[in-house]
């Protein structure tokens, strides 16, 4: 049994580009190697534009994406209008136990038990 989740990026306008990790989503999996190694506006967009992804590694190159490492179709990141939209339906939209959101400059998560909103990820180096 896989924990997904969904990792999305604020854009200039306000939208959401999310695509879908199935493996390993959970804050302390997914979250903490977004907290830690996607730290800049151009790395989140490199996950996303790779599309769906299996897993998500420290780099890039070390994350397995569904089109570029498996040859499947590409399945691309997906727009919400707000970050309001992507709280009420990215989880049912793809299938997220979490949804994770880089929002200028920092990773906030969504779906953790018993937390009604979204939490900001803070991992100590």
């Amino acid at each position: 049994m896989s924990t997904r989740g969904a990792i999305g990026m604020r854009q200039p306008d306000g939208t959401i580009r999310a695509v879908y990790v199935h493996h390993d989503a959970y804050v302390a999996g997914v979250g903490a190697i977004l907290g830690g190694w996607y730290e800049t506006p151009e790395l989140v967009k490199g996950l996303l534009d790779l599309g769906d992804l299996s897993s998500l590694g420290t780099t890039l190159e070390d994350t397995v994406a569904y089109h570029r490492d498996r040859g499947e179709d590409m399945r691309i990141a997906r727009n919400y209008r707000d970050i309001d939209a992507y709280r009420r339906n990215g989880r049912r939209d793809l299938g997220a136990d979490y949804l994770y959101l880089f929002d200028g400059g920092r990773w906030l998560t969504y779906g953790i038990p018993n937390e009604p909103d979204w939490v900001e990820i803070k991992v100590e180096k």
